[in-house]
């Protein structure tokens, strides 16, 4: 049985992870029940996290540093799912610092990954969303993405109109949505030119193209332009203001480095 080697810190499942672990260490390419019963234990529905999935980092860590492709690919996704959820009240956050070259390792791990040309689609958005999450932005690794009918809400940062942003079938406008009379005074937005992108909405486009996601890569480019606000008429940078309101809150001393890892 595993004996975990690290404290125990927080609230977590310490105690049914090690069975559960163990047996994906035993077969870490063929046992499903148990890839889906620790995804349960260490990332409640791809969402919730505890101490112990923290805890857990150095085994996935391992199982990718050894494992075959399927299971790699597995621990990496995981791992991402694990640390898009930093930002929650787990009660790790000392346990999250002492574990940074770990991270570190994972995150070089997935960029590695993502540099292969044998990714599947479902595998190669799993390790976009999880290089966001190691690079500390929960927002973007859980987005939704839906640049075919997507909406975005947001309040203007000058004014706080509440404004709602479409990219997709419906256009690609700002307007203040009214619940009886639909969209109001609807201003069309500006695509910025991928040269123009910086940080990491740049790598965003960058990487999304490079993994042939055509739709993902140029919905990019409208996110992170600017909107004109319905009401004053000021603008904005539609992703900026989007994270700034729903990254979720965390402290400036907490465990995520400046930039991620």
């Amino acid at each position: 049985m595993i004996e975990w080697r690290l404290p125990r810190y927080g609230r977590g499942p310490y105690d049914e992870v090690p069975p559960v672990l163990e047996r994906v260490l035993r077969s870490p390419s063929s046992d499903e029940e148990a890839w889906q019963e620790l995804w349960h234990l260490l990332a409640t529905e791809g969402l919730t996290v505890s101490a112990a999935s923290f805890a857990a980092l150095p085994y996935l860590r391992d199982i990718a540093r050894s494992g075959g492709t399927t299971a790699a690919d597995r621990a990496l996704d995981l791992a991402g799912a694990i640390m898009a959820g930093v930002h929650q009240d787990h009660g790790a956050d000392d346990l999250i610092r002492t574990l940074a070259p770990v991270i570190v390792e994972l995150k070089q791990m997935v960029s590695r990954r993502l540099d292969d040309h044998d990714l599947s689609t479902a595998t190669a958005m799993a390790l976009f969303r999880a290089h966001l999450a190691f690079a500390g932005a929960s927002v973007w690794s859980l987005a939704e993405y839906d640049f075919e009918d997507g909406f975005y809400g947001v309040g203007c940062p000058h004014c706080h109109l509440g404004v709602t942003i479409a990219i997709g079938v419906h256009g690609r406008s700002s307007a203040h949505r009214d619940r009886d009379r639909g969209d109001l005074r609807r201003r069309p937005l500006r695509q910025a030119e991928p040269s123009d992108l910086d940080g990491l909405a740049a790598w965003m486009h960058e990487t999304a193209r490079g993994l042939g996601f055509a739709q993902l890569a140029e919905g990019i480019t409208w996110l992170f332009d600017r909107a004109e606000c319905p009401e004053c008429a000021s603008t904005f940078v539609i992703g900026d203001q989007y994270a700034a309101e729903n990254e979720p809150h965390h402290s400036s001393d907490g465990p995520v480095p400046a930039g991620g890892w």
